[in-house]
């Protein structure tokens, strides 16, 4: 809060000095200031002071149509008012952010715009609006957003199903939001949440799972420890170099009136570096390497000159550099790999050393780096004449170099000791953001690579399951598919006291059928009777070949009567397929015996004695002379 308020007071002179962002004004400056004292208040829970700076701020932006935020302070100011409970209030500011985000196209905050809208919806008990809302929320955020924001919308959206008691919804919002926050390395999120998911488990008795999250909490609790500990000790090196150039900034203001200017200036530059973890942030909150180089480049040319910007991925295996976008005069160039291998370059030099290199006057100073020979060489390929300051930054990860960030300027000696201090924060960013970039890419490529092996392992089992189900001539079902149904078919038939129905079909004179015709004819002959069997618009039944010209059907829920009069329809599609049989004793075409028996199972009957039924009635039929339909119910 000391340097917000130092902040409100540098503001003003903001329009007197030079300007590196043509978007610094002093009314941007202290609407900024403003919205984020907001901030600091709403997180200590000071709602009413939050609400006087949160409303200060949107009065300055509303003056110039809300651009100096994009419509930010309008959300900013309904978030704190539905914090105080004003719910009507924070649903009217909503739509009017909503509105502005649109027209300046900050598409990043309308996720947080129709989650606050969800909120107030729920709030006043408008259910389907806050349905349609949150669902939109998370769309967009999934899109849009930086991960915290998506994570948070979820854990919002969680609280909202809970209060709808859908608990089993909650659950997997929750979940998921989990899955999130561990994709994208959030210790702090994935500590409080899974310690919610333990909770939860433990409350409905699933001990199992509540240990699982439990232990996961403890995990991340202590990653996030870890992380907080470093952060605050990377706090208090910057506040010890803030407090030591404040005061040497201190003492040349008492020795002399006339560097008061200076020191103004010097205190300004100062105020600078605690913008260092904001664009931090923002690096590390994107997974696409080409959007972080961007932030980089746009965040640098705010504080200095900068003609040429490049950040080149370092290939250790093959020693090669492997350029991202190249940004020379404010445009993207591709530029092609380029190899370390026997070539001295100021890059090679950079990685070797594992340290910065500065140079504020290219023709004097190259010579400490390489020799004159290869500066001509590189003058000649890389490097326009008119670039005089170079800076070469390593970008290293657990002290392994991951790339080199360079930066050149036409002018010389523009590299001062406090670009040298903000090239060195962003860096380490930087290397975080791209080395998180990568891993993501990685992981993506495997995951994409097992979808692409599970794929195939799923389609090589369904033709295995196929194969092992399915009779390999007609493609019905076989005797083990059939086995396995009618068991099925019986407990459930027990269950609920229904009838079932069973046909035993044989074809008539086939062994005459094959040995005059030949296989290939009597195998053409069973395929056009399975065909016709499995294709018989008749209710539900089940068809499988039984055995060599044996077919069985299964009629569940059926009496003896609606059997027979299914194996009507089935003798008489057999006649209409009309194939010849010359050497039937009884027709001049393929005819069928039918054998059928009925039964309601129960405890006291074995489904065998079913089977055994149909068989005794296809015999009957057999000898009656075939063409037949013989039939028992017991």
């Amino acid at each position: 809060m000391d340097f917000y308020d130092k902040a409100q007071v540098m503001a003003i002179d903001i329009d007197l000095g030079k300007k590196y962002d043509n978007n610094a004004t002093s009314k941007r400056a202290i609407m900024l200031t403003l919205n984020n004292i907001a901030e600091n208040y709403k997180l200590l829970g000071e709602y009413k002071e939050a609400l006087s700076y949160s409303e200060r701020a949107y009065n300055i932006d509303a003056q110039l149509d809300y651009s100096l935020s994009s419509g930010l302070t309008i959300l900013s100011l309904g978030e704190i008012y539905y914090l105080l409970e004003e719910y009507e209030k924070a649903n009217n500011l909503s739509y009017t952010a909503l509105r502005y985000l649109k027209q300046y196209n900050y598409a990043i905050a309308e996720g947080d715009t129709y989650k606050l809208l969800a909120l107030t919806s729920w709030k006043k008990r408008d259910f389907a609006k806050a349905d349609e809302y949150f669902n939109i929320a998370i769309n967009l955020n999934k899109k849009e957003s930086v991960p915290s924001y998506r994570i948070d919308a979820l854990l919002s959206y969680f609280e909202y199903m809970i209060d709808r008691e859908k608990t089993t919804e909650a659950l997997d919002i929750l979940i998921s939001a989990c899955d999130i926050s561990i994709k994208y390395n959030q210790p702090q999120k994935v500590s409080d949440i899974s310690m919610k998911l333990s909770i939860f488990y433990g409350d409905i008795g699933n001990h199992e799972l509540s240990f699982k999250y439990i232990k996961l909490h403890h995990l991340y609790e202590r990653q996030h420890t870890k992380s907080f500990n470093k952060n605050i000790m990377k706090g208090l090196n910057i506040k010890k170099k803030m407090q030591k150039i404040e005061k040497e900034n201190n003492k040349i203001i008492e020795k002399n009136e006339d560097l008061k200017i200076k020191a103004q200036s010097l205190e300004l530059l100062v105020q600078k570096i605690s913008i260092i973890s904001e664009l931090g942030q923002k690096i590390t909150s994107t997974l696409d390497v080409h959007l972080i180089l961007d932030i980089l480049y746009s965040s640098i040319k705010d504080f200095m000159d900068l003609s040429y910007f490049s950040i080149g991925l370092y290939d250790e295996n093959n020693s090669i550099i492997n350029y991202l976008d190249v940004i020379i005069n404010g445009k993207k160039e591709k530029v092609p790999s380029f190899s370390l291998k026997n070539k001295l370059s100021f890059n090679g030099k950079c990685i070797e050393s594992r340290k910065l290199i500065i140079i504020n006057d290219i023709s004097k100073e190259f010579p400490k780096y390489i020799s004159e020979e290869a500066y001509n060489i590189q003058l000649k390929l890389h490097y326009n004449t008119q670039l005089n300051s170079l800076m070469f930054c390593p970008l290293m990860v657990n002290y392994k170099i991951i790339g080199v960030m360079t930066i050149q300027s036409r002018g010389k000696n523009v590299f001062t000791p406090y670009h040298i201090e903000m090239i060195k924060a962003l860096s380490a960013y930087a290397a975080i953001a791209i080395n998180n970039a990568i891993k993501s890419m990685q992981l993506e490529m495997e995951v994409k690579k097992t979808k692409g092996v599970q794929t195939k392992l799923e389609k090589s089992n369904e033709i295995l399951l196929s194969l092992a189900e399915n009779d390999s001539l007609t493609g019905i079902a076989n005797r083990r598919k059939f086995d396995i149904y009618i068991n099925d078919i019986w407990d459930i038939s027990i269950q609920k006291g229904s009838n079932i129905s069973l046909l035993l079909i044989d074809i008539d004179y086939f062994k005459e059928y094959n040995d005059n015709y030949g296989h290939l004819e009597g195998d053409k002959c069973l395929v056009s009777v399975a065909s016709t069997l499995a294709n018989l618009n008749n209710g539900p039944y089940f068809v499988a070949r039984y055995g060599g010209d044996e077919f069985i059907v299964l009629l569940p829920k059926s009496s003896n009567n609606h059997a027979i009069q299914f194996g009507e329809i089935v003798k008489n599609k057999i006649e209409e397929l009309n194939i010849s049989h010359k050497f039937s004793k009884i027709s001049d075409r393929i005819t069928l015996s039918i054998g059928i028996s009925s039964v309601i199972p129960n405890e006291n009957i074995e489904m065998k004695e079913l089977i055994r039924k149909a068989d005794v009635q296809l015999y009957i039929s057999k000898k009656s002379g075939r063409n037949r339909i013989s039939a028992e119910n017991y």
